[in-house]
């Protein structure tokens, strides 16, 4: 037992293990037995099989020999032979399985992890079980312990903990302790553990060689991208069926395995379970279980945001905290439901019952989290989600930017109802931070409904033939934006004292100057495309200002109930949306820097540097505000008709109630560290609470604008033209833009989005 230890842990070691009887020792003799004779039935099914088409072989043979080698009843005998062949072949696929799927993970010794090497060594001490000779964190949401080498290392006795840094991440420190005792008492019991990883390891294996497919057979599931044949697809569907009879015996095995030995696996699942209920108590052990079966499902939806992130280039930098914000959300979902129904009394307590080894793990804070046991668990987590990228699903993480949950602004706006709608109407051709108004003159005089028709008409012809270039050309600007928020908001972290990968951005060095000498760069970028998407813009909204125009100069008879209800609202709507637009470049600009606060603020709980912090909030509060200042002076006098009580206001007044406060005075020459961080702290507040709730204000009173108008104009245009289609080169800005669209056809009527209609 560790020295460290002696003066907390009693000199003797605590049975936290259950007793296991000869009952249990015979079990587990008689399931391993009966699983490695299972296998070896198999092994002898096959082998008989082929001494029987040996046989049949020769018997063929010879009849040739004795009648000749050309005989029509023969041909029977030969295709027997070969459907056997080919069945024998099928059959043999899962004994030789590969080898098992290794997941990325990274070892940690006790010189690294002296906290969670101490923990270990005391409950193997505890339970008489020899302590792992490794320990391997990965991104699983499990924690297992294996045979060193699997199967072939039961005889070794040395065994090998699997940590899942998920479960890390949802769970305390001493629910961690009972959660490490219950997988480590597997291998509490003499020679009886070596039966129980082989009982364990053998029903894994049976499942793993029936279930595995190689890529080859994976693709017969797959249905062709071209237009595929009926005798094609019928000699799919033949193949994958004799493949899978085929394995009927094979699977008939592995479920007689699973059968008798399930009430084996049963006994050493609750042997497991009662150890971690001896050390952290029965009720703290049923939360613990319940926190870890919600991992399923944050697994789920981080791989959701994984595949999203792939298609924007930016992926989540750290799975554990990704899937610990997930459970943290439906756990407290779920607790608001028990206490909605009444059942927030329904957790047993212990009673008083008295907890065989709660001193083991008494020095553990029930709140404390399990993280703290591990040294640098947030740089631990990050490396080896970088390592799942790269060796799981294949990434180049150059091509990828790493990013934070607390660093994204509206994550998942591309399903927000307002930016479907816009790039509905526009066909993908309209970013939904730039101004599709004010770009072009106002028409004076053609306000003839026919003239109005076809200059609508003549932009839809318009956009077939350059709409696909255009695409293009806004992606590339986006991508240019998308860059410089991401060295601005690196360029402040480096000043705050962050280390930051220049690899990311492939700038020389990571200083701040490399960083935004960069971004001036993209920022120039920006600045040369916006003649050219200016120039198609204009295209663009001579359509959207035509079919508003129809609507405002029609006849009221000529417009059903819908179109009369948008009439009355469109100048209020038209006011607030010409306002905001003159105000999107200096918008885009506070969004560039709000980013970059928004991405230190995450960091500030790992400041070591107070100076350095103040001195990068300098570099983004200040320039913030003016930002605000600016423009709500673009804006100033603009109108808000749509109040609750019905008395106009200003859009200023709507979109910030409050005045922009005053920066705390800040004197670089304070000696006081404490004060410094005061200070930044207080700066980080007051900016946060002020600029987030703007900017979200802003985004949504615009989207809110402009999705109003687009949506009203596509109708406009559904009623008197009719239902309007760009070209299938067009339609898309991203590869899942308008897959996403979809969405509306839940929550709304097919009315509501007649203008989008699926071709025939």
């Amino acid at each position: 037992m560790p020295q460290s230890q002696t003066s907390q842990q009693p000199a003797k070691p605590v049975r936290i293990a259950p007793w296991r009887g000869p009952l249990h020792f015979g079990l587990l003799v008689i399931s391993a037995i009966v699983s490695l004779a299972l296998q070896f039935s198999y092994l002898l099914l096959v082998a008989g099989l082929f001494l029987w088409m040996c046989w049949q072989v020769y018997l063929i043979t010879g009849r040739m020999a004795l009648t000749g080698v050309l005989q029509w009843r023969m041909v029977p005998e030969l295709l027997k032979f070969v459907f056997m062949g080919i069945t024998w072949v099928f059959m043999l696929r899962p004994l030789r399985p590969r080898p098992k799927h290794a997941k990325v993970a990274l070892q940690v010794t006790a010189a690294t992890q002296p906290q969670l090497f101490e923990l270990v060594h005391m409950l193997c001490w505890h339970l008489r079980a020899a302590p792992p000779v490794q320990i391997w964190l990965d991104t699983s949401i499990s924690v297992r312990s294996t045979m060193f080498g699997g199967l072939t290392g039961i005889l070794t006795g040395q065994t090998v903990l699997h940590l899942g840094l998920p479960v890390v991440s949802v769970i305390t420190a001493r629910e961690l302790g009972g959660l490490l005792a219950h997988e480590l008492s597997h291998n509490a019991g003499g020679i009886s553990t070596l039966f129980v990883h082989a009982v364990r390891e053998m029903n894994a294996w049976f499942f793993r060689a029936a279930l595995e497919r190689d890529e080859w057979e994976m693709h017969l599931k797959e249905k062709p991208k071209a237009r595929e044949s009926e005798w094609h697809k019928q000699g799919r569907r033949l193949v994958r069926g004799w493949m899978l009879a085929a394995r009927l015996p094979f699977i008939f095995f592995a479920l007689a395995s699973r059968l008798t030995s399930a009430l084996t696996l049963c006994l050493i699942r609750q042997s497991a379970a009662r150890c971690g209920a001896n050390v952290i108590g029965t009720d703290v052990y049923e939360r613990m279980q319940r926190k870890l079966a919600l991992l399923g499902g944050a697994w789920r939806a981080a791989e959701q945001e994984i595949q999203r992130g792939v298609v924007q280039h930016r992926l989540p930098e750290n799975l554990s905290l990704l899937m610990a914000r997930h459970v943290a959300t439906e756990a407290k979902a779920r607790a608001s439901a028990r206490a909605e129904a009444g059942g927030a009394g329904t957790e047993a307590k212990e009673g008083g019952k008295e907890v065989k080894g709660a001193m083991l793990v008494a020095y553990l804070s029930p709140l404390q989290p399990a993280a703290s046991v591990m040294r640098q668990f947030v740089d631990l987590s990050r490396q080896v989600t970088y390592f799942y990228y790269q060796h799981e699903m294949g990434l180049n993480l150059h091509e990828h930017r790493m990013v934070a949950d607390e660093e994204v602004i509206h994550q998942n706006r591309r399903e927000e109802e307002a930016l479907l709608v816009i790039r509905r109407y526009f066909g993908g051709l309209a970013h939904p931070e730039r101004a599709m108004c004010g770009l072009g003159s106002t028409p004076t005089s053609a306000t003839e409904l026919p003239e109005l028709k076809g200059e609508i008409l003549r932009v839809r012809e318009e956009i077939i033939v350059w709409g696909p270039q255009f695409k293009m050309a806004l992606q590339e600007w986006n991508q240019a934006w998308q860059r410089r928020r991401d060295l601005e908001a690196a360029a402040t972290l480096s000043l705050a004292g962050f280390t930051v990968s220049r690899m990311q951005f492939g700038t020389p060095d990571a200083s701040p100057g490399a960083l935004r000498h960069e971004a001036a760069c993209q920022r120039t970028v920006m600045e040369h495309m916006e003649g050219p998407l200016q120039e198609r813009e204009r295209v663009l909204e001579r359509r959207f200002a035509s079919a508003l125009g129809i609507l405002w100069w029609s006849d009221p008879a000529d417009l059903n109930e819908w179109l009369r209800g948008r009439r009355q609202d469109l100048a209020g709507w038209v006011t607030i949306y010409e306002a905001m637009c003159g105000a999107l470049p200096s918008f885009r600009e506070l969004l560039t820097t709000f980013f970059a606060f928004q991405t230190l603020g995450a960091k500030f709980a790992n400041v070591d540097d107070p100076s350095a912090f103040l001195t990068a909030l300098q570099s983004v509060v200040p320039k913030m505000l003016n930002l605000v200042r600016q423009i709500m002076s673009t804006m100033d006098g603009a109108p808000y008709p749509f109040t609750a009580n019905g008395k106009p206001t200003t859009l200023n007044q709507q979109l910030l109630p409050t005045p922009l406060p005053e920066m705390p005075g800040v004197s670089m020459t304070l000696a006081d560290a404490a004060s410094m961080r005061s200070i930044g702290l207080k700066m980080a507040s007051q900016a946060s609470e002020c600029i987030a709730p703007y900017v979200d204000a802003f985004l949504s009173m615009y989207h809110r604008a402009f999705a109003w108008l687009a949506e009203t104009a596509e109708r406009t245009e559904t009623h008197f033209l009719g239902t309007l289609n760009f070209g299938s080169a067009t339609e898309i800005l991203l590869p899942d833009e308008f897959t996403t669209q979809r969405l509306g056809m839940k929550a709304r009527s097919p009315d509501a989005i007649a203008a989008w209609k699926p071709t025939a």
